[in-house]
């Protein structure tokens, strides 16, 4: 199951970095990654702590 698990957040960091966008950056407060689209939770740690950075 984690070959899949990996794959799909591979997949996912893969389409955010594709997407990136004019309605600017995210970030998790909690683990500093950074989205290109707005989450209720960060897809990497789970927090609900996402900001806007632009």
């Amino acid at each position: 199951m984690s070959l899949f698990r990996d794959l799909g957040k591979k997949a996912e960091k893969f389409k955010q970095q594709v997407a990136a966008s004019t309605e600017g950056t995210y970030e998790c407060d909690d683990c500093g990654a950074e989205m290109h689209t707005e989450y209720e939770e960060c897809p990497e740690c789970g927090s609900e702590a996402i900001r806007r950075t632009e």
